[in-house]
């Protein structure tokens, strides 16, 4: 019986993923989607990566109303299509990801991301 919990548990501890997507996203309307856009700007830190940039969406966007997948070695961060009246949103992305990943798609816009040196 000792034997089988200590087998028990290594196969346990094993089998438990050490993958991840942490993300939380605040919009702030700025205007309307005719103005200039702004490029996006990303500042990485221990907790991840923050990422601001402009993006025409629905006027009555919600930040809840977004998803963001894995896809191999990128990310995905997908919003609602938009659809009668648009404004243009300042959005701020903070996301943390393991394994780490080499791309992310911010709706249209596709960045590639290389890591700092240590």
């Amino acid at each position: 019986m000792k034997y089988f919990s200590t087998i028990a548990g290594i196969v346990l501890l094993s089998s438990c993923s050490n993958s991840f997507i942490n993300h939380e996203l605040k919009a702030e309307r700025i205007g309307e989607c005719t103005e200039q856009r702004m490029p996006v700007k990303m500042i990485s830190n221990i907790n991840g990566e923050r990422y601001e940039f402009d993006y025409c969406l629905n006027e009555a966007f919600n930040a809840k109303d977004y998803k963001v997948e894995r896809k191999g070695d990128s990310l995905i961060v997908s919003f609602p299509k938009p659809e009668a009246k648009t404004a243009l949103y300042k959005l701020i992305l903070d996301i943390d990801a393991k394994p780490g990943y080499h791309h992310i798609l911010l709706g249209d816009k596709l960045l590639e991301i290389v890591p700092s040196e240590k």
